[in-house]
């Protein structure tokens, strides 16, 4: 099945060389090493970091009944502070998910807006933007009387996102005005998922021939970022402010949901080489203003109930799995990596294993060691 991760920071790789990224096989630097900061036992998950620190990440909210939502942990604090749906109070039913964060604070994500109809109540996805921690959301008004979300906000104050469910219809939204994305020719579907600070949109979209290639949007314009080796299906998941683009792409012959982790360069995608003996199911789902780029490996060990790889870290050319650049610690796996910043602190799930065997997820924050 195929894992998207919305980079909360607005990143990505393209143009290998560019803005410290090497192309795969280059010679190694030594890894930086890190501190290990794990979140609280209601935080499941962090999602992404900005260039102050700020974290977001999904919970379970102990003043709304335990339910599953967004929020935002402030640099150096250890209290997450949930995000709640629009309209409603620290009780409400709606789920909430903060999706990406900008510098100066705001998030959006989505909710689940609650849908009264003959014989029956749904959920249905709307996009949310939250000024600042603590706040209600705001319903975007995209696609008012259907479903979206939105996957991610600039310094600009740009929002990008996707429109009506499967059959996609990917949109950027600048103050009060939304407009519809352009799709390929012969294609139908397409999605935002991600913009940088100069307001150059990344995702995917469908080709007239049945597959899906990363795309590109500049100025209103859809371009390809390219396939790995003609394969069916590429995605990028983020972009930096040099315009690199990272992501994930199927192999020609493979099943269009094993991946590998790829950048962008020349119209192609470039395979990474994260480290694991399988590369399905892997992907690049963030990279700073640096080059440095953070993923998973797709290696699941048997009888995880996380259901997700191996953290890497991706610099000057060579992948290295993030649990050998940490300190020993029994019973905590970083299962992925979902953020990173220009300051170099990542972001992601990581795999916490009780005495008793059962298993949890829990949000990390690893923060670089300066060499001595």
């Amino acid at each position: 099945m195929r894992k998207r991760l919305p980079a909360a920071m607005v990143a990505a790789g393209a143009m290998a060389g560019v803005m410290g990224v090497s192309a795969p096989g280059a010679e190694a630097a030594p890894a930086p090493q890190y501190r290990l900061v794990l979140g609280s036992a209601t935080t499941l998950e962090y999602r992404g970091i900005n260039a102050h620190g700020d974290i977001i990440g999904l919970g379970t909210d102990p003043s709304s009944q335990g339910r599953e939502k967004g929020f935002i942990l402030k640099a150096g604090s250890k209290t997450p502070l949930f995000l709640n749906a629009p309209g409603t109070g620290p009780s409400q039913r709606e789920e909430t998910r903060a999706l990406s964060i900008n510098d100066q604070g705001m998030v959006v994500g989505r909710y689940g807006k609650v849908v009264v109809f003959p014989g029956g109540v749904a959920e249905v996805p709307r996009p949310v933007l939250w000024p600042g921690p603590g706040a209600t959301g705001t319903d975007l008004g995209v696609n008012p009387a259907g479903t979206a979300e939105a996957l991610g906000v600039n310094n600009r104050q740009q929002i990008v996102g996707t429109q009506g469910g499967i059959a996609g219809t990917p949109w950027s939204k600048q103050g009060p005005t939304v407009t519809n994305l352009p799709l390929f020719p012969g294609g139908k579907t397409g999605e935002a998922l991600a913009v940088n600070g100069n307001g150059v949109v990344v995702g995917d979209a469908a080709q007239a021939n049945g597959g899906k290639a990363a795309a590109e949007w500049v100025n209103g314009k859809i371009s390809s970022l390219g396939t790995l080796n003609g394969g069916g299906f590429a995605e990028a998941l983020a972009v930096n402010n040099a315009g690199q683009a990272v992501g994930a792409a199927s192999a020609p012959g493979s099943l269009p949901n094993l991946f590998h982790a790829v950048l962008f360069s020349k119209g192609k995608a470039v395979d990474l080489n994260v480290p694991g003996a399988n590369q399905n199911a892997a992907h690049a789902t963030a990279i700073n203003n640096h080059g440095d780029i953070v993923g998973d490996d797709g290696v699941i060990p048997p009888l995880d109930l996380v259901g997700s790889g191996n953290g890497f870290l991706y610099r000057n050319g060579h992948a290295t799995e993030l649990n050998t650049l940490i300190a020993p610690h029994p019973n905590v796996r970083l299962a992925g990596a979902t953020g990173i910043n220009d300051a170099g602190h990542i972001v992601g799930l990581a795999a916490v294993t009780a005495p008793n065997g059962a298993q949890s997820s829990v949000g990390y924050e690893l923060v670089p060691i300066p060499p001595k």
